[in-house]
């Protein structure tokens, strides 16, 4: 049975979303980003919406954006529109609730699921290291072009023929990849076009497909249009950074902890490490919150903070030194958390930003104060869990 939660990022070709009116009383805002696998569109269905009280609608809104929340289109307003159905143009879907004072607030809950669009004869899917477009040959032969006449930004970075499709696999720090910080996501664009030796020939169409990975997860988002000498055609889609947190055995940070459970003394220290999988070293990660929890399911109820905010919570946390910016160290005595419970896991929270970005979450560092608005949620996060922990008995 899916629980009622304060947002929630959710990957799977289908799924069910609900908030409760004692969690939506509790919170100033929720947000829930649905990012299905690429190439896919999403119908979101609300099948219950509750006001708390008539000035419900006052006080809080319910909104359904076609991407994430800032810089993409809206498709809906719960409060103001009778349509309760939606499709994304994308493989993506953000639900952003906000509540402006504590009375009213709502309750709400919503299905939705996932429609493969096939029709695609250039499609474009986003990694955490690199974006892969590919295009048809059949496709490209119906324009009259070959492999030869197909390029990228950079000429020299070359396609490879799999199957019936010509595929380019492009790293975001490489093929002259323009990366720039877009509202809240990072992109990479690069541009797929087709150019031709014979520069008497002008009766074929000229292919310009603007290629672009918004990366605050995995996703995609398409729109095209033909002039008369171009077939020009965007194509977003938004993508997941990767990333693990792992335990490791002393400071050294050197061997890894690979068995689970994880056998640990009360007061034993322990030290883990949050990784960011990308190619790209413009990028810095920074944890944000770090829960235990002994459901692995569930990391909103019942939940023991060790960091919070940027925020430790323990007084013997310690922020050790990291080779990389793709890296965070850090390190915290086993809790009593441990005595209640057979399993503990942990889940953090990691925000990814630009390096050298002034005013982004990774330098501000710790924000002692509880509540958050909608637009806070401005960086590109990345939720890791590792575990189980338990304690270890003479």
């Amino acid at each position: 049975m899916h629980r009622s939660k304060c947002g929630d990022i959710l990957t799977n070709l289908h799924g069910s979303i609900s908030l409760d009116s004692d969690i939506s009383s509790e919170s100033d805002s929720c947000i829930w980003y649905i990012s299905v696998a690429n190439n896919y569109r999403i119908h979101l269905n609300f099948g219950a919406l509750i006001m708390n009280n008539s000035q419900s609608c006052r006080s809080s809104s319910l909104l359904v954006y076609d991407g994430t929340p800032i810089g993409s289109a809206l498709l809906g307003d719960l409060c103001t529109s009778s349509s309760r159905d939606f499709i994304s143009s994308s493989n993506s879907l953000s639900i952003v609730f906000s509540k402006s004072y504590r009375d009213g607030g709502l309750s709400f809950s919503a299905t939705y699921y996932s429609t493969f669009t096939n029709d695609q004869n250039v499609t474009l899917s986003c990694h955490s290291d690199y974006m892969k477009a590919r295009i048809s040959l059949s496709y490209l032969q119906s324009l009259e072009y070959s492999s030869n006449h197909v390029f990228l930004n950079d000429p020299q970075c070359r396609p490879q023929v799999v199957g019936d499709w010509l595929e380019f696999r492009i790293p975001y720090d490489g093929c002259l990849t323009i990366k720039q910080v877009e509202n809240d996501t990072i992109s990479y664009t690069n541009t797929l076009s087709t150019d031709s030796a014979d520069p008497i020939i002008i009766y074929r169409k000229k292919l310009s497909q603007t290629l672009k990975c918004r990366l605050y997860q995995d996703t995609v988002v398409e729109g095209s249009y033909s002039a008369d000498d171009f077939i020009k055609n965007t194509i977003i889609q938004y993508g997941l950074y990767y990333a693990n947190l792992t335990f490791f055995y002393s400071s050294d940070y050197i061997n890894p902890v690979y068995q689970y459970p994880y056998f640990v003394a009360l007061n034993q220290h322990l030290y883990l490490q949050a990784t960011l999988q990308t190619s790209d070293p413009a990028l810095v990660l920074f944890v944000d919150t770090c829960v235990a929890s002994p459901d692995d399911s569930d990391f909103t109820r019942n939940v023991f903070y060790i960091i919070r905010n940027g925020c430790a919570r323990v007084q013997d946390y310690i922020h050790y030194q990291s080779p990389s910016n793709h890296i965070f160290r850090f390190g915290f005595n086993a809790f009593t958390f441990l005595n209640k419970h057979s399993n503990v896991y942990i889940q953090c929270k990691l925000v990814v930003c630009k390096e050298g970005s002034a005013n982004s979450r990774c330098s501000q560092g710790c924000i002692r104060r509880r509540k958050r608005s909608a637009n806070a949620y401005h960086q590109e996060e990345v939720h890791v869990v590792a575990g189980p922990l338990q304690l270890q008995h003479d």
